[in-house]
């Protein structure tokens, strides 16, 4: 017990080794009784130490290298489930057709990656910045994320339900037929980003100025804003139904 109490581990004695790997156990190996008696306890705690790191170290080298090489890695038919990323940079990666489920992301930048066809769901961002990165038919539902900048990085027909996002402006990204439904918003600018054919439904949304980013033909629906003023930004077609502006 002394053993485990320290180590977490404790060594086979030479009669249970015996047992083990002697001529009355199904596991006989001659050759692996004969290499354990020789080892001394401390000499057998080093090899299981050492085996312990060396495991630790290839596994992570491996995936460090699957979430830093994504560079003209282009992908198609896709899904992730239970995949939780850290550290993925995305260069000249576009990728099509993926669904990604209970994967959650940190610091995952896509630069020049084009994406089309994705569903991301339960899946939340944290510091995912999409730069030169347009996508289309994008799905989110019950995704928040927060620190996701787009940056040249225009949207169509991407819907977001039931995901909450903060601190992620949209820059010079105008969006087309792009809705948020049930998913509130703070601190989220939007510059030089025009809209056009969009919906705000039951997303109530703060601190999110507009500057030169007009929306057109557009509905804002039981989504009430404080401290959201636009400047610059005089649309056309916009209806607004009961969403209350404060500040604005």
């Amino acid at each position: 017990m002394a053993d485990f109490n320290t180590t977490g581990f404790s060594m086979m004695t030479p009669k249970q080794l015996m047992m083990f790997y002697g001529p009355q156990s199904p596991l006989n190996d001659s050759k692996s009784l004969e290499f354990f008696l020789s080892l001394s306890e401390d000499d057998m705690q080093r090899r299981v130490i050492s085996d312990i790191r060396k495991l630790a170290e290839k596994h992570s080298s491996l995936k460090i290298r699957q979430k830093r090489q994504s560079i003209l890695s282009p992908s198609a038919f896709t899904t992730s489930i239970i995949s939780p990323s850290a550290l993925g940079l995305s260069v000249l990666s576009p990728s099509a057709f993926s669904l990604t489920i209970l994967s959650p992301s940190v610091l995952g930048p896509s630069i020049l990656s084009p994406g089309a066809f994705l569903a991301t769901i339960l899946s939340p961002n944290l510091l995912n910045p999409a730069v030169l990165s347009p996508v289309a038919f994008a799905t989110l539902i019950l995704s928040p994320f927060i620190l996701n900048p787009g940056v040249l990085s225009p949207a169509a027909l991407t819907p977001s339900v039931l995901s909450p996002s903060a601190l992620s402006p949209g820059i010079v990204s105008p969006s087309v037929l792009s809705a948020a439904i049930m998913s509130p918003f703070a601190l989220n600018p939007s510059v030089f980003s025009p809209s056009a054919l969009g919906a705000l439904v039951a997303s109530p949304f703060a601190l999110s100025p507009s500057w030169f980013s007009p929306s057109y033909l557009s509905m804002v629906l039981f989504s009430p804003s404080a401290f959201s003023p636009s400047f610059n930004s005089t649309g056309k077609g916009v209806t607004v139904l009961f969403s209350p502006s404060v500040g604005s």
